[in-house]
């Protein structure tokens, strides 16, 4: 969410930079960025539409079953649940970041 937030500030500054390249000489690098702009707007909005809105749903669970898993890259035990990222999953579950405090890896893992 917090990354469709900053796609969107990037947008609005552009758009001020767009309204300053309105002059005649600069029509050209005007409708450059302006097709740039729609582009981007057009991803934002399909991420939002693909994102599944779950705001009624209050049965989420406080975290992971284990809160410690083994590093799929160093396999260490040391791949650490990071409080208050559990989200649901596009296939219906709940995923949860993970980080590695032995190599520094992080990913999405399925919550069990």
């Amino acid at each position: 969410m917090a990354d469709i937030a900053s796609r969107l500030k990037a947008v609005q500054q552009d758009i001020e930079r767009l309204a300053g390249l309105a002059a005649a000489d600069q029509a050209d690098a005007a409708r450059r960025l302006a097709e740039s702009l729609s582009k981007e707007l057009d991803s934002a909005i399909a991420e939002a539409a693909r994102t599944p809105d779950f705001s009624g749903s209050n049965s989420m669970p406080r975290g992971p079953r284990h809160e410690e898993i083994r590093c799929p890259i160093c396999s260490l035990r040391s791949f650490t649940y990071q409080k208050g990222t559990l989200r649901r999953s596009a296939d219906a579950g709940y995923e949860a970041l993970f980080h590695c405090l032995s190599c520094g890896h992080e990913a999405w893992h399925e919550a069990q």
